[in-house]
């Protein structure tokens, strides 16, 4: 997360009021305490004499031991909340979370803390996984001095509400996502419009329509109004006001407002990412080409990196955005040249593994099973998702060169770990031929709350592209699980399918 307190910020952040601040006891001094009034006041100093000459290997264990001593009770307020201030932050410099969380706290229980402290607070709470007290940073954050929500990156409060809602922690969730519509927070692309979706669901839930209408109002991602309109469960909202789940009316406006911040952010490649990922969904892929080409020219010219100050951690993601492009119209080769461009960009400063898959994935659609193989790399750490994706693209590989040894090893991983991507295991599934397996893994997936959105979404009818005969095979069997009575009865029973002019998601 962006906006760690360096050491440097929290002096600033001290500004002059330690200088100015006078060492007097809190209030009176009881027998005996004058010696470890001393004492601590001596230690105080000291302390602050080795921070400012940069001796923090001396300072912080003086620091320490002043906080435990008996006499730092007895320090005015403003020192102790200035003294807990500094050593929070240097113990979160030094990446002792759990020592800089708890000093933060302590922290924050004076009337002194401000929107730095809680940030600290904030920053290490995440670091040790209390997702409850991170939820309750954002909150006061919110509430307090909602412009420093703009050194929290998004996708860090997205992770904070995702681990609420796994852990059932729904109370200071839904806190969390009040505070942050009331003062109209919005991420840049999108990324908030899932959080106003689950917010309203909440509502819904309690019987807060009219609160709910007006939360749903603010989602702005034509998925997330699509994801809405398909699932039963937002009906009170979805069926009262349809003019604000109108799926191409959204996407048309989310393409406008997207190339308007591509002309605001020239310096930038991200926007133009997501343009292309919106192109996709409305079937415009040749102006997925259009729009990123000055960026390949850039690259081909050696200057991508003095051009875009994100060139090195999205320009893989363009390249791979024209393969996807290139695939939906058919032209193959040139899909695989420009995935295979994306594949050899380093990820992360390493290998570039999500490429090197998506490359793999693409060959085995179009049957060569031999070039998959030798598109992947061997990866290092993956994460979870990561690892599904690798081992169904594997599967997939393994099948086609009816290598059974292969094909056990991967659908028994794939199995094992279902949990980290439920609709990976659904692919899965259905690449292997198990069809029963297929249908009854749909129909618990859709009576799974937590995994219907996502199921609903891929039974939807979409706008045709290209397919390999691989794909056509896999696009039949799908056809047959979800038309099948049992699971179109359970899809009744919480949901619609419907018809949308636009690119079908990966199921």
């Amino acid at each position: 997360m962006k906006g760690m307190i360096t050491l440097a910020a929290a002096f600033m952040l001290l500004g002059t009021g330690m200088a100015s601040a006078s060492i007097e006891p809190a209030g009176p001094v009881r027998a005996g305490m004058a010696a470890e009034l001393n004492d601590a006041t001596l230690q105080l100093k000291q302390a602050f004499t080795d921070l400012n000459d940069g001796n923090y290997k001396k300072a912080v264990p003086e620091l320490d031991t002043l906080i435990a001593a008996p006499g730092f009770s007895q320090l005015s307020t403003e020192l102790r909340f200035q003294t807990l201030k500094i050593a929070a932050a240097i113990a979160l410099q030094h990446k002792n979370y759990a020592k800089a969380h708890r000093l933060a706290v302590r922290a924050t229980g004076f009337a002194e803390a401000d929107a730095g402290t809680w940030l600290g607070r904030l920053f290490s709470a995440f670091f040790i996984n209390d997702n409850r007290d991170g939820a309750l940073c954002v909150t006061t954050l919110a509430k307090q001095w909602p412009d420093r929500l703009d050194e929290v990156l998004p996708r860090g409060i997205s992770t904070l509400h995702h681990a609420l809602h796994v852990a059932n922690e729904d109370d200071v969730d839904q806190a969390m996502l009040t505070a942050l519509f009331d003062i109209h927070w919005q991420a840049e692309l999108s990324t908030s419009d899932t959080l106003w979706r689950d917010l309203a669901l909440m509502l819904i839930e309690h019987h807060e329509h009219a609160r709910a209408a007006a939360v749903a109002k603010r989602i702005r991602a034509a998925d997330t109004a699509l994801s809405m309109r398909i699932d039963k469960r937002f009906d009170p909202i979805t069926r009262i006001h349809p003019q604000a789940f109108d799926v191409g009316r959204l996407l048309t406006a989310q393409i406008q407002a997207a190339r308007a911040r591509i002309k605001a952010h020239p310096d930038q490649l991200k926007p133009v990412q997501r343009l292309q990922e919106l192109l996709i969904d409305k079937g415009q892929t040749a102006e997925v080409l259009a729009v990123s080409d000055a960026a390949v020219a850039h690259a081909e010219r050696g200057d991508g990196e003095q051009t875009y100050t994100d060139f090195d951690s999205s320009y893989s993601w363009v390249l791979n955005l024209r393969s996807d492009a290139l695939a939906q119209e058919g032209r193959w080769d040139d899909a695989v040249r420009e995935m295979t461009r994306a594949a050899r960009r380093p990820e992360g400063g390493g290998m570039n593994v999500s490429q090197s898959i998506n490359l793999a994935g693409l060959y085995a659609d179009l049957n060569e099973p031999d070039k998959a193989a030798a598109a992947i790399v061997e990866p290092g750490g993956m994460t979870p998702y990561g690892s599904m994706q690798l081992h169904c693209v594997r599967l997939q590989i393994a099948l086609e060169k009816n290598d059974t040894q292969a094909i056990t090893a991967h659908m028994a991983y794939l199995r094992t770990h279902q949990i980290d991507d439920i609709a990976t295991w659904q692919r899965a599934l259905l690449r292997h031929g198990d069809l029963d397996a297929a249908a009854a893994l749909l129909i618990q997936r859709l009576k799974n709350p937590d995994w219907r959105s996502s199921a609903l979404v891929s039974l939807q009818h979409y706008a045709d592209g290209q397919q390999t005969p691989t794909m056509k095979a896999a696009e039949e069997r799908w056809n047959t699980v979800r038309s099948r009575p049992d699971v179109q009865a359970a899809v009744a029973n919480v949901g619609r399918i419907g018809h949308f002019d636009m690119t079908a998601p990966a199921y």
